[in-house]
């Protein structure tokens, strides 16, 4: 009988010792554990404003410059009389060469939603990029119909926009040197740019 109530008391003793650690544990657990104090940031990751960017358009041997001013927000485009620039045109700087056919033409066209071009009568047509592209494939003396082309585009980009798709077409269908990471966020800024573009000479 003693041996029993000694036995009873050993357990009920330590059963009352591990009911003070846990309760000792989970005060000092609670008082340690505490909201993390940074919190998420209700802002989202900004990008820097691009600096200003050149670009030599050469398709099918007729060359195009234009010139992307971020910070200006215009973009500026020339026709060049001569081939003899390499570094810089008219004090702007030549950053990337974009070497293709009429077929980029037809995809910025295209990425743009269409154009729209006067004819002889004054009438306004709509055109596709694959029409563009045979248009200028059978002209001859292609300088004024350029002109035409990107004051159009330029037009229908300023008033909605363009595919962000056109700029990893560029990189990925055209001989040239710029990469997708040097036009990264560029459409954020090109439809302003369009709204203030214009071919200065």
């Amino acid at each position: 009988m003693k041996k029993a109530k000694s036995v009873i008391k050993f357990l009920l003793f330590y059963a009352a010792c591990f009911m003070v650690f846990v309760s000792a544990g989970y005060l000092y657990l609670s008082k340690e554990i505490s909201p993390a104090e940074n919190s998420v940031s209700d802002v989202p990751y900004t990008f820097p404003e691009p600096s200003g960017k050149g670009i030599m358009f050469d398709i099918c041997g007729d060359k195009t410059f234009a010139y992307f001013d971020f910070e200006g927000k215009k973009l500026k485009i020339i026709i060049p009389p001569y081939d003899d620039f390499s570094d810089k045109i008219y004090g702007y700087s030549i950053d990337f060469c974009v070497e293709t056919d009429y077929s980029f033409v037809a995809a910025l066209v295209d990425y743009a939603g269409g154009i729209e071009l006067g004819d002889d009568e004054g009438k306004t047509e709509r055109y596709t990029g694959v029409q563009i592209s045979e248009l200028l494939s059978r002209t001859v003396e292609t300088e004024e119909l350029r002109r035409e082309i990107i004051t159009a585009i330029m037009k229908k980009i300023s008033d909605t926009g363009i595919d962000d798709g056109i700029f990893s077409y560029t990189v990925e269908k055209t001989e040239t040197n710029l990469t997708v990471p040097d036009c990264y966020n560029w459409n954020k800024y090109i439809k302003e740019l369009c709204k203030n573009g214009e071919i200065i000479n």
